[in-house]
C-alpha cells in the first residue's frame, strides 16, 4: 500500500509539472542521452499499463532498451513493487506447502516421525470433550497396551506414567483408538479365536459413527458374516445422513477375518465414540465387553 500512495501522491518537483502538460504515454520516455547517437522516443516508450504489469508479473518483460530506467522515479518505484510482490508469491507458496503437508498419527499424538501408517491432517483445534470414566474392561485393555509399550512417548502422559483421567478427554480416546489399532495390525492371529456369536451381533447392529473408515471396516464385518447390506441399512437411525446406504465392499479380502476391522468398530462402542442417536443396547455392550476380554486374554495367552 505504502508504494502505490506514494506513486499516487502529487510531486513538488518543477521537473514534474513541466511533463504534467505532455502526453501521458510522452512521460515514460527515456531520458537518457548519448553523446554519439540519440535513441529515438519510439524505441524507449513503453505505455505505463505495460510497465506496471510487467511490474507486477502480469506479463514478461521485453528484452531490450532499460537504459533509463535508474533514472527515472516511477520505474524506481515499481520495481520496488515488483520486489515486494515476489516476495509475497514466495511467501505464499511456502505457506501452503507447509498446509499441505500431512502428519502421521503417531506424529499427532507423540511429537515423533511418523513409523509410515496413515496420515492426518490436522485443520483445527477442537476444544476437548469430557467422557466418563472408563468402563472396567477397557481399563483393563488400556493397561495392557500400556504395558506392552502401545503408549511410549505419547505426548498427554506426564512421565509417560499411566493416568486414567487422561482419557476423559477426546484426545486421551482418539489415542486409545490409535493404540488398539497398532495393537490389531501385531497380533493379527488373535481374529479367528474370537467369538462368532458376539461379533455376528455386533455387526447386525449397524455403524458406529459416520466416518467413512469406520463405515467401512462396519460392512466388511457384515460382508464377512454374509448380511445384506439392506438389512441392517434400513433400520438404521443414521441413514439419512449416511453417504454410504446399501453400498457394498467391493475391495479388499472380505472372506478372511480382520483383527484391525474388527478393532475399528468394537473399540468405539467400549469408548462411547458412537453417535447418541443410536441408543446402543445392553445386549450390544456385553458382547463388546466380552470380545474385549477374548482379546486381551488371547493376547496374554499367545504372548
Amino acid at each position: 500500500m505504502s508504494v502505490f500512495k506514494t506513486l499516487l501522491k502529487p510531486q513538488k518537483n518543477p521537473l514534474f509539472f513541466s511533463l504534467k502538460s505532455l502526453p501521458i504515454s510522452s512521460r515514460f520516455y527515456s531520458t537518457t542521452t548519448s553523446t554519439t547517437t540519440p535513441s529515438s522516443p519510439q524505441e524507449n516508450k513503453k505505455p505505463i499499463d505495460v510497465i506496471f504489469k510487467e511490474a507486477v508479473g502480469l506479463c514478461k518483460k521485453a528484452e531490450g532498451n532499460c537504459e533509463g530506467e535508474n533514472t527515472n522515479e516511477l520505474k524506481s518505484r515499481l520495481r520496488e513493487l515488483e520486489r515486494e510482490v515476489i516476495e509475497l508469491r514466495a511467501n505464499s507458496n511456502v505457506k501452503r506447502k507447509e498446509l499441505k503437508k500431512s502428519k502421521s498419527l503417531y506424529a499427532v499424538f507423540t511429537n515423533q516421525p511418523g513409523y509410515g501408517g496413515r496420515s492426518v491432517e490436522r485443520t483445527r483445534e477442537q476444544v476437548p470433550e469430557v467422557y466418563n470414566e472408563l468402563s472396567p474392561d477397557m481399563e483393563l485393555f488400556v493397561n495392557h497396551l500400556y504395558k506392552e509399550g502401545y503408549f511410549n512417548n505419547a505426548n498427554f502422559l506426564r512421565g509417560n506414567k499411566l493416568e486414567f483421567g487422561c482419557f476423559q478427554s477426546r484426545y486421551g480416546r482418539d489415542f486409545i483408538k490409535f493404540a488398539a489399532e497398532k495393537f490389531s495390525l501385531d497380533h493379527q492371529e488373535i481374529a479367528k479365536w474370537l467369538s462368532g456369536s458376539d461379533l455376528k451381533k455386533v455387526a447386525l447392529f449397524g455403524c458406529p459413527s459416520l466416518t467413512k473408515k469406520n463405515v467401512f471396516a462396519a460392512k466388511r464385518l457384515r460382508k464377512f458374516f454374509e448380511i445384506q447390506e439392506n438389512t441392517v441399512c434400513s433400520k438404521c437411525v443414521l441413514k439419512q445422513s449416511c453417504k454410504f446406504v446399501n453400498q457394498s465392499v467391493w475391495k479388499g479380502d472380505t472372506k478372511n477375518l480382520n483383527l484391525a476391522v474388527v478393532m475399528r468398530v468394537i473399540i468405539l462402542y467400549a469408548l462411547e465414540l458412537v453417535r447418541p442417536e443410536l441408543g446402543m443396547p445392553n445386549e450390544i455392550q456385553v458382547s463388546v465387553s466380552k470380545l474385549l476380554k477374548e482379546v486381551l486374554k488371547l493376547s496374554q495367552t499367545m504372548s
